[in-house]
């Protein structure tokens, strides 16, 4: 019977689950689609920084209304996370994209 190395082997690669995949890249795509479909504005802005990988996505009317601001962030760990970008509040945390969107709060959506 063989005794357990103690050392790891040097051919093997670290997989990074960090960076968004290009289809979270499209999911976000498509939530900018959605805001301008209900005749509001939409802007994002992705910040990659060691260890972190993150979007600000923010929305509004053509009024007086303020704009909504949240950040999506993906951890190495491969889990998602929404912050409201004001208060810096954890809103949900999982392990897909969609579930964290699902998350976003009425007022990136409507005017209230």
């Amino acid at each position: 019977m063989r005794e357990p190395q103690d050392d790891a082997p040097d051919n093997l690669i670290q997989l990074d689950r960090l960076p968004f995949s290009q289809a979270d890249l499209k999911k976000i795509t498509a939530l900018g689609e959605k805001q301008r479909l209900m005749y509001r504005w939409f802007r994002s802005e992705r910040i990659t920084q060691p260890g972190l990988d993150q979007y600000k996505v923010y929305s509004g009317a053509r009024g007086r209304n303020p704009y909504a601001a949240y950040r999506v962030e993906r951890h190495g760990d491969g889990t998602y996370k929404l912050f409201d970008q004001r208060t810096d509040t954890v809103l949900a945390e999982d392990r897909t994209i969609d579930a964290v969107l699902e998350k976003l709060p009425d007022d990136f959506f409507y005017s209230v």
